[in-house]
């Protein structure tokens, strides 16, 4: 009976063992940038909390095979406690620095004995005027307790194979159903090992990242400001991991917290922000400035607006000509015409294209609609898309394609040209009305009449209701009824 006690006990400490063993080997291996993509590479992993030492070990990739013998090691950065709804880890953070730029690089991570498998990177090539990224709408599941995100992995995997020689992908927000249920973000990590371990990803916040423990309960995206390490030069100290910049090629990318609402962020902290924004937009001079932030202000959602944002970041928009606006948010695919100050205009070099970027997770809106703003408009609702970036001296071209690589659209800004391609085919701004069109939230309501009397157009009040259930005060008060009989709205 003593011999069985023992040899129990003895299993159980070995079980034990490996257990804790397994737990220390690193994952969640997320490539960033914190600083210059020439030259450095930022990397951070998570062990279990007995392993507080961690390095990078990395070496050219045509020494791989002789990687023990050729090996670079460099110490971390900084290691920290993570604690979470569902357990506690240690988080480590390297910057690998001087290293040669268009190199790839092999590396694993860890300490000792327990370190990840070999991965690669990949630094920016000096002359990379031309070049590809990833771009995924959200990746939520759509539901607070479905934590399975197999349907993200299967996009962002079939992008990645497609397209192995983009330099990083870019999440639109909303990357987790709930931000502050960890075990999201553990299927999330999961099913983009295969990706985020080879290329950077750099990702924009969004509302669902400031969910705490309920649906209900906002706050500060803690899990998300954590573990990805970005850009933090001039940035406010209130948003330090939520805003940042960053150049490739001949491309600036600003990216901006539009949570105001769910982070309940103060006017002074607004303005704070705005300012970063605008003094980050003036300071760039490369040849493209594409601006990045979640909720669109050129929205498909048949009712749900975002005109208070659209306020505070149009001027700045226009002011320092951002080419291109990314945005998440309503899971449909759409481009709009060129706009500056709430109008059409001509050329891309006289306002800026406004892109909702669909969805690459599970969670689909049924409802969403073209609007008069819209050049091209697509709703994802049976399968989730992804975007292939591709940006040049000349030109910037977003393509469009279904999760299984079936191509639906290509956007072409050349500004050699100064015009617009949907594929080969020039796009035009849209003839005039030819007749005084009423249009509720970006939907034209072609059939209701209006009448011009005493130089003031009239309409019936129940029209406003009838199609939305807002009222005239309703439409006033978030200024969003628009009138027109030409080429604005």
């Amino acid at each position: 009976m003593k011999k069985t006690i023992v040899l129990l006990v003895v299993i159980c400490v070995y079980a034990f063992s490996f257990i804790e063993a397994k737990c220390s080997i690193p994952d969640h291996i997320t490539l960033t940038w914190a600083d210059d993509p020439h030259t450095t590479q930022t990397i951070t992993w998570r062990t279990s909390i007995n392993e507080i030492k961690g390095e990078v070990c990395y070496t050219n990739i045509e020494d791989s095979a002789n990687f023990e013998a050729k090996k670079i090691v460099v110490k971390q950065d900084s290691s920290s406690i993570f604690k979470t709804d569902v357990g506690t880890w240690e988080l480590h953070t390297l910057t690998i620095k001087g290293l040669k730029p268009g190199k790839t690089y092999c590396y694993k991570v860890g300490f000792g004995k327990n370190r990840s498998i070999m991965n690669t990177f990949t630094t920016e090539a000096n002359d990379a005027k031309s070049f590809r990224f990833l771009v995924f709408g959200d990746s939520q599941t759509g539901n607070a307790k479905d934590t399975s995100y197999t349907v993200f992995g299967k996009t962002i995997n079939n992008a990645f194979k497609s397209n192995p020689a983009a330099k990083f992908f870019i999440n639109m927000g909303d990357l987790v159903e709930v931000g502050g249920f960890y075990r999201h973000w553990n299927n999330w990590f999961e099913a983009a090992k295969d990706v985020m371990d080879k290329i950077p990803a750099m990702p924009v916040l969004g509302n669902h990242e400031t969910f705490k423990d309920t649906m209900m309960g906002n706050g500060k995206p803690i899990y998300f400001i954590r573990q990805f390490k970005v850009p933090q030069q001039k940035v406010p100290a209130d948003f330090k991991g939520q805003i940042y910049s960053y150049d490739y090629g001949d491309v600036h990318f600003a990216v901006w917290d539009s949570q105001i609402k769910e982070e309940k962020t103060s006017d002074a902290a607004i303005n704070e922000e705005l300012d970063w924004l605008r003094k980050d937009l003036k300071s760039t001079d490369r040849k493209w400035k594409v601006l990045l932030f979640h909720k669109p202000p050129y929205y498909n959602s048949p009712t749900r607006s975002n005109d208070k944002l659209k306020a505070l970041l149009q001027p700045i928009i226009d002011s320092n000509h951002v080419d291109i606006v990314l945005n998440g948010h309503d899971h449909s695919f759409s481009w709009t015409y060129p706009i500056k100050a709430d109008t059409f205009v001509a050329t891309p070099s006289q306002g800026t294209i406004y892109f909702v970027t669909g969805r690459s997770g599970k969670k689909g809106y049924g409802s969403m609609v073209a609007k008069v703003w819209n050049a091209y408009f697509y709703n994802p609702v049976d399968m989730p898309n992804y975007i292939v970036a591709e940006a040049s001296s000349d030109q910037f071209k977003l393509m469009l394609f279904r999760q299984d690589g079936t191509p639906l659209d290509t956007c072409i800004i050349d500004k050699s040209k100064d015009a617009l391609y949907k594929g080969t085919v020039s796009i035009k701004l849209p003839e005039g009305y030819k007749e005084p069109t009423i249009v509720s939230f970006g939907i034209p309501l072609k059939s209701e009449k209006a009448e011009f009397l005493n130089k003031k157009w009239y309409f019936a009040e129940d029209v406003l209701t009838k199609y939305s259930g807002y009222t005239l005060k309703d439409y006033k008060s978030m200024n969003m009824l628009m009138f027109s009989r030409d080429s604005r709205h």
